[in-house]
């Protein structure tokens, strides 16, 4: 089976880490990847030249009309030089232009909901409703769709209802039990991309606030700055840069914050959960389902400062406990080898058919 793994940016990323370990995984399973983006070192590292990667230059994030023509342009031409037998795209921009150039050549096409952005409500409400249309065109003109939260999968049945919907949460592989750190004061961890949807912009205000605690940062993204700047008249706000190694990051912070207004399923959460981190987080995308399942005083309302504060209080008393809840449920529930292999099956189903 060849397959095109198509996504919008190849710049660090829950999505892009999907792909890089769903690449591989299906290299390794005798099939042929090609994977394309719209620019970024970060994916192309990962695959570390075992996959041929194809750079379009049009593809990018922001909308805009001559922009989405060209990269529509270009995943056509990619899609008569590769002749695949499926495209897997991921990532909004790119599900959508993917899925239009794969269904008007005629290619079977899946696409991985990696968190509706019709359900960011930090997005204008024009913005929302112009990608929920977009979204039941793309889900009604592809083969199957994948989603990682069952609200997204509610999502899509009532978008799509004849079109098979496959809920297939990301997975990770568990690091073993470590014992609680004690430590004088207390540490409290972010990791992911600064973006608007994580919630920084009311976390910051809230971490410069509290002193009580240390606050850890872990990331890049547009709003480096506001982080930049906190940690800087702040002696209790770190800012680490971007993490690779996480583990060693984990073993560093007793509790894991994600303050998101909107998520899929972030791995940030997982990761944390699979170094036995109680995670504190906002009821959005899957975070509800896979927190909701360790403690459900472990979530909070997006925005909700007050109920933020005392989840983090709640995480600390219960640490020990929360923490070896939070490896059992990864461990027994979100094994990334069968996560993967699910996604390989439906890739396979699609050509199949």
């Amino acid at each position: 089976m060849k397959i095109l793994e198509l996504i919008t940016g190849g710049e660090p990323g829950g999505a892009q880490r999907h792909v890089a370990e769903l690449s591989g995984f299906l290299v390794y399973q005798g099939h042929q990847v090609i994977v394309a983006h719209g620019g970024g070192r970060w994916l192309a590292n990962q695959l570390n030249k075992q996959i041929q990667v194809i750079y379009l230059e049009h593809l990018k994030r922001a909308p805009g009309i001559g922009t989405d023509i060209a990269a529509y342009r270009q995943v056509r031409d990619v899609l008569s030089q590769v002749k695949p037998d499926v495209v897997h795209c991921h990532s909004s921009k790119a599900g959508l232009i993917g899925r239009q150039a794969a269904w008007q050549a005629q290619v079977p096409s899946v696409y991985t909901a990696h968190g509706y952005v019709f359900v960011d409500p930090t997005r204008p409400w024009v913005q929302r409703k112009f990608y929920r249309y977009a979204e039941i065109w793309g889900v009604r003109h592809s083969q199957a769709t994948i989603v990682l939260s069952q609200r997204d999968f509610r999502e899509a049945q009532a978008m799509a209802p004849s079109v098979p919907i496959y809920h297939i949460p990301n997975g990770v592989v568990p690091a073993p039990i470590l014992a609680g750190i004690t430590r004088d004061i207390p540490r409290i961890g972010f990791m992911g991309r600064f973006s608007r949807e994580k919630g920084l912009d009311w976390l910051i205000p809230l971490a410069e606030r509290h002193p009580e605690w240390q606050w850890i940062f872990a990331g890049d993204g547009d709003l480096r700055e506001l982080v930049f700047k906190s940690a800087s008249r702040s002696s209790h706000i770190v800012w680490d840069g971007w993490v690779e190694e996480v583990g060693p990051w984990f073993q560093s912070i007793d509790v894991l914050v994600q303050p998101s207004w909107k998520e899929g399923m972030p791995y940030t959460i997982i990761d944390a959960m699979a170094h036995c981190v109680p995670v504190v987080a906002t009821r959005v995308g899957a975070m509800s389902e896979i927190v909701e399942a360790v403690d459900n005083g472990l979530l909070v309302n997006p925005g909700d400062s007050s109920g933020l504060l005392s989840a983090i209080g709640y995480a600390l008393d219960h640490h020990e406990r929360l923490g070896v809840s939070s490896h059992h449920y990864v461990s027994r529930h979100l094994n990334r080898d069968i996560q993967l292999a699910k996604v390989a099956e439906v890739l396979q189903s699609v050509v199949g058919s």
